[in-house]
């Protein structure tokens, strides 16, 4: 059961309005809410359009006025009703009243006095008994607690007896600032007093949606955060609509809208920060990396220290939760902390969480710091088995193991029940070294007859590459005359790589194909512009006997590749290499230009 208060110094700012729609979306999202309207004075929780008992419910001020006459701690059964037809997946919204509204209530309420309950008839011990008979009776997940305004004894009560969390909402104001002031840091005293830890949420709220031209807002705001010691807080904008007079809960009747939307990011902040719900605890564990920059100012710093903390809290539940289990694990691989990583894995897969990326993680721990290879190959094969795993997870699963058993895994781990679509993709992409080169081969020779008709053409192409690099270059050229026999008629790269795959294979250079791929280059140079693309075309055009130009397409090919930092497709060897591999093979190609007629490519090395 975790408990959050909705706090304002001043009232105005939406905080009922805010409550009652968090309750909703809590109660979708399958959680059992109780929502307790302690503010006594101006109660409200019961006006908003939730569905209620046709007879007035007892609440707050008639369980602690029959206390205070009997001396008996009342069963808290009779002064909860359920809200029906609230909630999705089992969820619901149960609501603890002020009171009855009948005529007494006025004269209840001014009865009790809060001090002397609390001195001399053991009102703290009442109050924890309410709260033991909310677990026992209802059971939620959430308890919601509407508090009273300004600085009063029940708002000690609802701010920092009750609460794991206090949400504050405010209008950025002087008067809500110096208000909050002494608020605040009383809940943060409490970690000193009683060692309670009560999380705060600073919502911004009934802004106007104005240009803040002369940063009015923007310097107020500074002052809440520097004051406050807080950063970044929520924002709930004011909501200029009539449907406001009728209670509307935006997030029951207007989901799409900007206040809905609203409603749910303060709801995802609720949940994020109550240690036991595994939601939270996976949607904080997967923030934490943005969340832990380093700060420029000492509020920073708070909120890191604050994250820590949380984080500890997570750590030491005993989680049946897969889920949990592998965010713990994933989090702990990124501070470095391997053998911790290891266990949480471990934990995650045992308790029946078998997505392929918990495998993907153990593996490369299970590599790069256990050197545990058989174990590695394992859960590699793992992952490209799963029918769960996506292109992109089987291909690291593939090239995870290292090129000494890339194959074995590719070969072996049914990798060959995957769809056509997938394996012409994953073979597209197996192209960083003849390792991969050789897979890619296989996957698209053994797949070929699955080949639906609109990838037929890619994966084609793919093959016929993948050949070239193995050095298979009399099939990469049955594979080109397949598409296209007469030369005159290929399209630029097909010309090209049909030259290529003939030089490979004759050891000497066909003129006709190169011609064709320069003819077509030169009908439209500024389609071609890439690294690769001038790489090719200073090839070409040193074929044909342009070796001034193939030099200036050498040189604007080294001038785009030294601004990359991602791979490139090098014809020099049919491989996606590095940036610095490329301008090796860029060196070479000069060479050649040059006239030193001994080098070759480095696809020829596979001849």
């Amino acid at each position: 059961m975790y408990v959050t208060t909705f706090y304002s110094f001043k009232g105005g700012v939406g905080r009922s309005m805010a409550l009652v729609n968090v309750a909703v979306e809590l109660a979708n999202r399958g959680h059992t809410v109780l929502a307790v309207d302690f503010d006594l004075e101006a109660p409200g929780l019961d006006t908003f359009d939730l569905p209620k008992p046709d007879t007035p419910a007892l609440g707050i001020v008639d369980f602690v006025t029959e206390y205070l006459s009997t001396r008996n701690v009342p069963a808290v059964d009779r002064f909860v009703y359920k809200s029906p037809g609230l909630g999705k997946n089992n969820g619901g919204v149960w609501v603890m009243p002020s009171g009855s509204r009948s005529d007494t209530y006025a004269n209840a309420l001014t009865s009790i006095d809060w001090g002397q309950l609390y001195d001399r008839h053991n009102g703290f011990f009442l109050i924890e008994h309410l709260k033991q008979q909310w677990r026992d009776c209802i059971d939620p997940d959430y308890v919601l607690i509407d508090s009273r305004t300004g600085h009063t004894d029940i708002g000690g009560i609802c701010t920092r007896q009750l609460p794991d969390s206090v949400a504050i909402l405010f209008f950025p104001n002087e008067q809500n600032l110096l208000g909050l002031d002494q608020v605040v840091q009383a809940i943060r005293d409490e970690k000193n007093t009683t060692k309670k830890d009560i999380r705060l949420h600073f919502i911004m709220s009934n802004v106007p949606d104005l240009d803040d031209e002369d940063r009015i807002l923007a310097r107020m705001m500074s002052s809440f955060e520097r004051q406050l010691r807080f950063v970044d807080p929520l924002v709930i904008h004011r909501y200029d609509s009539l449907s406001l007079l009728n209670q509307v809960v935006f997030t029951k009747d207007r989901p799409r809208s900007r206040l809905a939307k609203e409603y749910r990011i303060l709801t995802k902040n609720i949940v994020r920060y109550n240690p036991e719900d595994p939601d939270g605890a996976i949607d904080f564990l997967y923030n934490l990396q943005s969340l832990r920059r380093i700060p420029r100012n000492t509020t920073g710093w708070t909120q890191i220290n604050e994250r820590e903390e949380h984080l500890k809290k997570i750590e030491e539940i005993e989680w049946k939760d897969g889920k949990v289990l592998y965010r713990l694990g994933s989090y702990s691989r990124l501070r470095g902390d391997m053998k911790e990583a290891i266990e949480f894995f471990d934990q995650a897969i045992e308790a029946g969480f078998a997505d392929p990326e918990v495998f993907l993680e153990r593996a490369q721990i299970r590599l790069r710091v256990l050197h545990d290879m058989d174990g590695t190959v394992q859960d590699a094969k793992i992952v490209v088995s799963s029918p769960s795993a996506s292109s992109v997870q089987v291909l690291r699963a593939i090239r995870i193991v290292g090129p000494e058993y890339m194959e074995h895994v590719a070969t072996t781990g049914g990798l060959d029940r995957r769809s056509p679509e997938e394996l012409v993709w994953i073979a597209s992409q197996l192209n960083r070294s003849k390792t991969e080169a050789r897979i890619a081969a296989h996957v698209l020779r053994s797949s070929r007859s699955e080949w639906p008709s609109e990838l037929s053409e890619m994966a084609t192409e793919s093959l016929s590459l993948s050949n070239v690099a193995i050095g298979s270059f009399s099939e990469a050229i049955q594979e080109y005359k397949a598409m296209v026999q007469d030369v005159s008629e290929m399209g630029i790269a097909d010309a090209f790589n049909y030259g290529m795959a003939q030089w490979g294979y004759r050891n000497e250079l066909c003129r006709e194909p190169f011609e064709r791929a320069v003819i077509c280059f030169r009908q439209d140079q500024q389609a071609y512009q890439s690294p690769n693309h001038l790489q090719c075309m200073a090839v070409a055009h040193w074929v044909v006997g342009d070796n001034l130009k193939a030099r200036e397409l050498v040189q604007t090919a080294r001038e785009k590749i030294n601004k990359r930092t991602t791979r490139e497709i090098s014809c020099w060897r049919y491989l996606r290499v590095s940036p610095v591999e490329f301008v090796k093979d860029l060196d070479e190609l000069l060479e050649l230009v040059a006239g030193n007629d001994r080098i070759r490519p480095h696809f020829f090395e596979s001849r």
